[in-house]
């Protein structure tokens, strides 16, 4: 049985956006998974792989301003912090009129689209509002015969609503195992088949599409635009997400240096998601 390092985080101030700033970027930092707490999240690498020397040193590289970060370490066993994750879960979320996210069992009332997510310890319940505004976004779309990537799928939520929205073809692609894993669940739980869950990062992409997706922090989200790029086709569509309001203008300036066109956004909440074009 593998043994993890558990990074207990507390985070000021704890809100839903502290925290999915801070995992994703400890997620670039190559921890495995995470689990939200009262005061901040719990994040998941294997025994060994972080240092406290080395953790001290990303929080100086952080440079969050605006959020103060402190830590506690202990060790766990996978077995058990499965257990500790799945007695937890999620209520269950209603967009009146399009669908309804809830986990297996759980009784909600009838929508047009119906989506069943085992969370465990991946991003993408639905909750946050940079993937409820995509949700919505991509189930009110046609993607009748599309070929779609969701890049860093988490849950695998997103390809899920492609496949719902009718994508003839979709890859889901995540760096973190724990992620790649649960889409392939949560993908049999919703009875879909048209989706390949890739483990990797942006260079693991192949093809091209006519919708990418990426739901991930803004540097990131900078960092690979010129592979989005790359595998887009020419009347295709890159929806981002999971940045701050006020990082649209460093977002936009970015993707349209790479030769991608802005072509609208919207915010909810003070997160953004933007839409290019070719």
């Amino acid at each position: 049985m593998q043994t993890f390092d558990v990074f207990s985080f507390q985070i000021t101030p704890a809100d839903d956006s502290s925290r999915e700033i801070v995992m994703a970027l400890l997620a670039a930092a190559g921890f495995d998974s995470f689990q939200e707490t009262d005061d901040g999240c719990e994040a998941y690498i294997p025994q060994g792989q972080m240092t406290q020397e080395e953790m001290n040193r990303l929080i100086d590289e952080f440079q969050l301003p605006d959020i103060t970060l402190s830590y506690s370490i202990y060790t766990l066993e996978q077995r058990d912090w499965n257990e500790q994750w799945e007695q937890k879960g999620f209520e269950p979320i209603v967009i009146d009129g399009l669908c309804s996210i809830h986990k297996p069992g759980q009784q909600v009332a009838a929508q047009p689209f119906d989506i069943v997510i085992n969370p465990r310890m991946a991003f993408g319940s639905g909750t946050h509002e940079t993937t409820s505004q995509l949700v919505e976004k991509l189930l009110r779309q046609n993607l009748t015969g599309k070929r779609c990537l969701d890049m860093g799928c988490g849950t695998g939520i997103l390809a899920i609503c492609m496949a719902k929205a009718g994508a003839a073809q979709i890859t889901a692609i995540d760096i973190d195992e724990f992620s790649v894993e649960n889409t392939r669940e949560n993908l049999r739980l919703n009875n879909i088949t048209n989706v390949e869950v890739v483990h990797g990062d942006a260079t693991a992409i192949n093809g091209q599409y006519d919708l990418i997706v990426a739901n991930i922090h803004r540097n990131i989200i900078i960092a690979d635009a010129p592979t989005y790029m790359q595998h887009i086709t020419s009347e295709g569509t890159l929806l981002v997400s999971g940045f701050y309001k006020e990082d649209m203008a460093q977002v936009v300036g970015h993707l349209e240096q790479c030769g991608l066109t802005f072509c609208g956004g919207e915010t909810r909440n003070g997160w953004a998601v933007a839409i290019f074009c070719p």
